[in-house]
């Protein structure tokens, strides 16, 4: 897997993980989401520069990648699957917003 497709997948996890770090910005958020190219380094160029403006987004992206890094096992690297298509990595971003903006609009 690139390294491209495990940013992507980073933020994705943050986004379903943390979500508390995104309450400020949603909206943009969701932007975001409709917005993105369909291509991996478009996806990962435009995540990376979204999170360049928030910076306790940023933090956590770095922390995850850090982590990510020396969670890794050595030689696995040939037969990692097949990085999924760009759209898959669009829909799973659409689908933990959806699925969070619904259970945070429906809490009293």
């Amino acid at each position: 897997m690139s390294s491209r497709d495990e940013y992507i997948q980073n933020f994705i996890t943050l986004v379903e993980t943390q979500w508390p770090l995104f309450a400020d910005c949603q909206g943009e958020l969701e932007q975001l989401q409709t917005s993105l190219p369909d291509n991996i380094k478009g996806i990962s160029n435009a995540i990376a520069s979204w999170c360049q403006s928030r910076p306790p987004i940023r933090d956590a992206m770095d922390a995850m990648s850090g982590l990510q890094v020396g969670d890794r096992v050595p030689g696995t690297q040939g037969n990692a699957p097949p990085p999924p298509d760009p759209k898959i990595y669009q829909e799973m971003l659409q689908n933990n917003i959806r699925r969070h903006r619904s259970s945070s609009q429906s809490k009293p």
